[in-house]
């Protein structure tokens, strides 16, 4: 079977419609629906849509956190009302050194009052410092499966594919920078991506019923909304439950300076690595992340290649603790269908002062 052909489908139009990715890929729809439904998942992977955050009005920034050395036990708390509160989507603590990053979707008009939030919490003593890079290009890596074994479900060490056959930015997808116009959205279509951040796979009917809206209206929604810029696209991720807390797979950030003969050596370096990764660049800071997960048996191999890249002495290169790890979905809550984007800055820093008392 050409599990290729299948991821790349998948990629293109969403593990949602089956009868259209056997069409592509000439595959019985039942065998893609077994596949989609039942072999991948049960083998680790999983399809997670791109959101262009940009259509969104949504810049999305690197963060960096730390926080004062006799608050770490709180600090999860304090990253959870953020979370919840303050368009954080992702956050993981870092080895060997206790510092935490985040991402975070923020629209343009929030941005100083934003700011203003992390000022107060440093002169507060909650944090020791943060740093917050608005990050001009995004880049979303499928897992590439022609390493993957699906006989034995395991990652094979001795397959080596071609320096010729391996492509620079396959199985990635680009999001720019948002242009800071007003964005065409409502309520519907930000529940709609919750719900598929959530579960790509679950039925309209459910999701009207979870979301209380007319199965019509969602279809239209979904239709005429989400699918013409919303979400551009579906990665296909290797990424097994409870994978990092076992010791099954390694997260890795790296974070460096930048240029474009760095950039273009680390790219090609990165093409032969199949494991899903998420990478950003700021142009104005010159900076560049990179945020990947592999499995133990390809770390060494993995630093290795990464070594090869030749990166500037100054490159930061760590651990992501599995004990602290959380993803959000859109920040669907903070957006009213009347005045667009909101952020109540006191009720944040409540919530954060309640979480402390509380830690």
């Amino acid at each position: 079977m050409d599990m290729v052909r299948l991821v790349r489908a998948i990629e293109e139009v969403g593990p949602r419609n089956a009868a259209l990715i056997a069409r592509i890929t000439g595959l019985p729809e039942r065998t893609v629906r077994y596949w989609i439904k039942v072999k991948l998942p049960g083998l680790g992977f999983v399809f997670r849509p791109v959101v262009d955050e940009s259509r969104l009005g949504l810049v999305k920034h690197l963060m960096r956190i730390r926080f004062r050395d006799d608050l770490g036990h709180a600090a999860l708390s304090v990253l959870d009302v953020l979370g919840k509160g303050a368009y954080l989507t992702y956050y993981a603590g870092l080895m060997p050194h206790d510092e935490f990053i985040a991402l975070v979707d923020l629209p343009v008009s929030v941005e100083d009052e934003y700011k203003s939030l992390f000022h107060e919490l440093v002169n507060a003593g909650v944090l020791d410092s943060y740093e917050l890079y608005p990050l001009d290009e995004v880049w979303k890596t499928s897992t590439d499966v022609r390493y993957f074994d699906f006989n034995r479900g395991t990652w094979a060490l001795d397959i080596v594919v071609p320096d010729e056959e391996v492509e620079v930015g396959a199985r990635t997808t680009v999001i720019r920078r948002a242009d800071c116009e007003e964005p065409s959205l409502d309520k519907i279509d930000l529940l709609i991506v919750k719900e598929l951040q959530k579960d790509p796979l679950q039925p309209f009917t459910q999701m009207a019923e979870t979301l209380g809206v007319d199965e019509a209206t969602l279809r239209y929604h979904y239709r005429e909304h989400v699918l013409k810029g919303i979400i551009s696209g579906y990665v296909v991720k290797w990424h097994p439950m409870g994978s990092l807390l076992r010791g099954d797979s390694v997260g890795l950030v790296l974070l460096s300076e930048v240029d474009e003969d760095m950039f273009a050596r680390i790219s090609n370096i990165l093409a032969k690595i199949p494991f899903n990764r998420f990478e950003g660049i700021s142009i104005e800071h010159a900076l560049y992340v990179l945020i990947m997960e592999i499995p133990t048996s390809w770390l060494v191999g993995t630093l290795r290649l990464i070594r090869d890249a030749r990166l500037p002495l100054g490159v930061e290169f760590t651990f992501i603790d599995g004990l602290r790890i959380r993803r959000f979905t859109i920040p669907y809550e903070l957006y009213d269908d009347k005045i667009g984007w909101t952020f109540d800055k006191r009720s944040v820093y409540d919530g954060i002062d309640r979480a402390l008392s509380l830690a």
